[in-house]
């Protein structure tokens, strides 16, 4: 059953990578993010440095059985509308939804891959630590 979302206020500070804002019904919401995360103790950019080809980003995910126990659900809506005064939001990010309404299927997907560069300096330093 469709029913009309009212929403009087909403106001979201940010919504960035592959993440949505949706009043209203839909059938489906597929979101999908790649992101490459570069710490680096000296400051150097290279887009081309690193190929998005790592094990990560193309290794499928296994998805759980939808089917594995019956699901018996009774709603009720006495109500065709779905009302909302105010929603604040200080940020939506990496894959995420804000969704007054209904939906059938969501489907989202986030992937990071964190890399961190240290000098030899510093790696040097903290392996002395480790062996007092």
């Amino acid at each position: 059953m469709s029913r009309l979302s009212i929403v009087h206020f909403l106001r979201a500070n940010a919504v960035v990578f592959s993440s949505v804002v949706q009043i209203g019904d839909s059938q489906e919401i597929r979101l999908s993010a790649r992101a490459l995360a570069v710490q680096r103790q000296l400051e150097y950019v290279d887009s081309r440095e690193f190929p998005l080809l790592f094990p990560i980003f193309i290794k499928p995910i296994p998805t759980p059985p939808i089917d594995a126990e019956p699901l018996c659900r009774h709603t009720l809506h006495n109500c065709p509308l779905i009302a909302v005064h105010s929603v604040r939001v200080i940020g939506i990010s990496s894959t995420s939804v804000v969704h007054i309404g209904s939906t059938k299927t969501v489907e989202a997907e986030s992937r990071v891959k964190h890399i961190r560069q240290l000098t030899e300096r510093r790696k040097e330093h903290a392996s002395s630590r480790r062996s007092d």
